[in-house]
C-alpha cells in the first residue's frame, strides 16, 4: 500500500456488490422477457448507455424491441428504478478502506462506466462520492473503459503521478486497458484477498 498515492476504484464490482439474480429476475419480469434473454440483451448495448449517448428511455426500448416487446414509459420507469437499487449495494468494507487511505494521506477516485440514471440516482439518494477526491463517470466524459480517454480524464482529476497510482477493477479487459497506460492495475476478483494484499 506505501507503494501508491493514488488508489482509483471501479464502482460496480469493487465498491458495490454485483445485482442479484432476484434483481435480474423482477426486472425481467417487469419487461416480461425471459430471464436468460433479457439478460443478454442487458449487456448488448450497455456501453452506449453507459456512454451517455443513449438514453435510458432508448436502451430499454432497444432492448423491448429486440425481443419483439413495446415496453411502456411506466414498465421503463420501474425497471430503470430496480436497476439503480441494485447497484447500490455497498460493500461497506471497501468503503472502510477508502476512509483508511484517506486518512493516510492518500488519494481516492472512482473511475466507473455508468448510465446517467445511477449516477443522477446515487448523487440523489447519497454522499458517496463525497468519499473521493475525485469521481471520472462514463456518461459525464462521453468515454469508457476500456479506453484511454476516460483514465487519462481520471489521473488528472486525482492529481497523482502514473508510477504511484493503482488501479482497481473486476474486468479483465478494464485492467489490461489501464497498464496499457502504465498505471498499476489489479484484477478484482475477491475482496479479501486484494485487501490482505495491499494491506501486507
Amino acid at each position: 500500500m506505501n507503494a501508491f498515492d493514488g488508489f482509483i476504484f471501479d464502482y460496480g464490482g469493487v465498491l458495490v456488490h454485483h445485482q442479484t439474480e432476484e434483481e435480474q429476475a423482477q426486472m425481467a419480469q417487469i419487461a416480461g422477457i425471459p430471464e436468460k434473454e433479457f439478460f443478454e440483451l442487458y449487456w448488448a448495448d450497455r456501453i452506449e448507455y453507459d456512454r451517455g449517448v443513449m438514453t435510458g428511455e432508448e436502451y430499454w426500448h432497444q432492448i423491448g424491441k429486440s425481443a419483439g416487446k413495446t415496453l411502456s414509459l411506466q414498465q421503463i420507469a420501474d425497471i430503470i428504478e430496480v436497476d439503480n437499487v441494485s447497484w447500490m449495494h455497498f460493500d461497506e468494507p471497501m468503503w472502510e478502506w477508502v476512509a483508511q487511505l484517506k486518512v493516510a494521506g492518500k488519494k481516492v477516485a472512482i473511475l466507473s462506466n455508468m448510465p446517467m440514471d445511477l449516477g443522477v440516482a446515487i448523487k440523489a439518494r447519497t454522499d458517496r462520492f463525497s468519499h473521493f477526491d475525485h469521481v471520472t463517470l462514463s456518461y459525464e466524459v462521453k468515454a469508457v473503459k476500456p479506453e484511454p480517454a476516460i483514465y487519462e480524464e481520471c489521473l488528472a482529476g486525482i492529481g497523482t503521478e502514473l508510477q504511484k497510482t493503482v488501479f482497481f477493477d473486476d474486468r479483465i479487459a478494464n485492467v489490461q486497458g489501464a497498464e496499457l497506460l502504465g498505471l498499476s492495475a489489479i484484477q478484482f476478483l475477491d475482496r479479501n484477498a486484494v485487501l490482505l494484499k495491499m494491506k501486507g
